[in-house]
């Protein structure tokens, strides 16, 4: 393995293994500094379109740009992510799991989180599905509406 390979596999690790530790950030603090110097490196390899980037489209490559100007907005003046509230939080995870699966081609297996009301509360939680697992809901939702027809209790004569 080259040595360009090799640092190229330690940053994706380290990019792979930021968004699952973010998933648990009560317990697990993410470092902004670390943040910053994996999308610096995935940065300059996407301006460059070399290496595991130079198949992205134009519109991919800049969307990803986009995103990690959100995060990287979002993170100035922040020594670690214990020092977003909630929202910032999501909004990280989420364009962080984006900039993942656009490198990666897997859009189905990236993990999106929303900030949903507890039903009865004021509190809110968060709840993180793959959007294939979104989907798929979607979609399951969408068939029990169908078969249900216009009415479901009525009887035809």
């Amino acid at each position: 393995m080259s040595m360009k390979k090799a640092m190229m596999a330690l940053i994706l690790g380290g990019l792979l293994a930021a968004p699952l530790a973010f998933a648990s950030v009560d317990r697990n603090v993410l470092q902004v500094e670390s943040i910053r110097s994996q999308q610096a490196e995935i940065r300059s390899g996407v301006e460059a379109r070399t290496g595991r980037y130079k198949d992205l489209s134009a519109d991919t490559r800049s969307q990803l740009l986009n995103k990690q100007g959100e995060v990287l907005r979002l993170l100035d003046g922040k020594q670690s992510t214990n020092d977003l509230n909630e929202a910032q939080k999501t909004e990280v995870f989420n364009a962080l799991e984006w900039i993942e699966a656009a490198i990666n081609q897997t859009d189905d297996e990236r993990m999106v989180c929303e900030r949903r009301p507890i039903l009865g509360s004021t509190r809110k939680e968060r709840v993180c599905k793959t959007v294939a697992q979104m989907r798929e809901e979607r979609d399951a939702a969408r068939n029990r509406m169908d078969a249900r027809g216009a009415c479901a209790d009525c009887k035809s004569n």
